[in-house]
């Protein structure tokens, strides 16, 4: 782009920042980063100093071809902000969102993206193990605050969740039958999709996730005010085999899960191998979240599709999950490509399973048991270092 669009970014925080390289790469040139926190003012990002409402009203004034940029996630704050300055600056001040040129860079990267892709399947499972390690307890405080917490924005959705007891799966409720193991692999605090079925019979629901004994202690403490929850299992996806055994369940629920995994190709095929034959795996994930979130914290893959078949990817490892998964797997991708908001763009999957296999069919089972003795390891080395508390036994 030749010529650059002046511009104000309207939030200092990790997501204005993060604003920086996709306003430079979208066309704008930042004049300044405005925050209403006056202990911000004067300050920089970058080369970019942080000015107060006031002076971006000023600023606004004077140079009517200065943009707004809004570069707050939260869609809520937003809004306020965008009323803010329809209220109180110049009249037609232009206005737009970080979620607009997010939109807008990142569609095109991801067409550079899938233009570049190799295929291969290297995972440096230290560096993944090491680095889920570290983001795990603010995975865990994420569910403590924002959600156990009577105060946190998502405790309603929490509630919900506990008093719903009606099988909400649409996909599966289709066909389903009272008795059958359905999974939710993944499922957080709770389980969102219930157990009884609309002639009063149950299915058996298997909430499942890494974190299951954070999720047990958080629920117990909620049992006076909601009741009793239903117990989350223990698994992590890597090595569910080793847990559930082949052939156990019906279906198989990963909601906006398998792109938190330490290898999620090594999950997914786990995941078949629990399940029973012409058993179906449901995936639902907002596309590329790993793009999306910046790669931060525990987004470190991307679920995604191309022609129909789907991949999962990060910059360094791809795999084609729909050709790979041929002759033990049909693999059926819905996907809206007319939709450009990143935020609305989803990948939903349906997976059936065709024939048993042997995990030794995808992986050496001899490196298989070398890498879970290496996590063992790595976890057992996190909490000695963790909780110290066994050194005040030397006081």
């Amino acid at each position: 782009v030749d010529m650059k669009e002046n511009c104000i970014v309207w939030g200092a925080g990790n997501y204005g920042r993060r604003l920086i390289p996709m306003l430079k790469e979208e066309g704008y040139a930042i004049t300044a980063f405005c925050d209403t926190n006056a202990e911000m003012a004067g300050k920089y990002i970058e080369e970019y100093k942080i000015i107060s409402p006031k002076q971006a009203e000023e600023m606004c004034r004077t140079d009517r071809n200065l943009t707004v940029i809004i570069g707050i996630f939260d869609m809520d704050a937003v809004e306020e902000v965008r009323e803010t300055i329809q209220g109180s600056f110049v009249k037609d001040t232009k206005i737009q969102t970080g979620h607009h040129i997010q939109d807008s860079f990142e569609n095109r990267l991801l067409l550079t993206y899938h233009q570049n892709m190799v295929f291969q399947w290297e995972v440096d499972l230290e560096k993944y193990f090491l680095a889920w390690l570290d983001n795990m307890m603010s995975e865990v405080g994420y569910w403590v605050k924002d959600v156990a917490d009577t105060r946190g924005e998502r405790h309603e959705y929490y509630v919900r969740c506990v008093e719903n007891h009606r099988f909400t799966h649409r996909d599966i409720l289709r066909r389903v039958k009272a008795g059958e193991i359905v999974m939710d692999i993944g499922c957080g605090l709770v389980s969102k999709f219930g157990e009884e079925l609309e002639n009063g019979e149950k299915v058996q629901l298997v909430p499942v996730d890494a974190l299951a004994h954070y999720y047990n202690i958080l629920n117990g403490r909620m049992r006076d005010s909601l009741g009793k929850i239903t117990s989350c299992r223990f698994g992590m996806f890597e090595f569910l085999g080793n847990i559930f055994g082949s052939n156990y369940a019906d279906y198989i629920i990963i909601d906006n899960a398998l792109d938190h995994c330490i290898d999620p190709w090594r999950s997914l095929v786990e995941c078949l191998y629990v399940l029973k034959t012409d058993g179906r795996i449901y995936l639902n994930h907002r596309r590329a979240e790993a793009v999306y979130e910046g790669w931060t914290g525990l987004h470190k893959w991307n679920v995604d599709c191309s022609d129909g078949k789907l991949l999962i990817w990060n910059k360094e490892n791809a795999v084609n999950v729909t050709e790979r998964l041929k002759g033990f797997a049909e693999v059926y991708v819905k996907y809206d490509d007319s939709v450009s908001v990143r935020e609305c763009q989803n990948v939903g999957v349906e997976i059936v399973k065709k024939k048993e296999f042997e995990l030794s069919s995808f992986f050496d089972m001899r490196q298989e048991n070398g890498i879970l003795t290496k996590f063992i390891e790595k976890l057992m080395a996190k909490l000695a270092l963790d909780g110290r508390e066994f050194l005040c036994m030397l006081e």
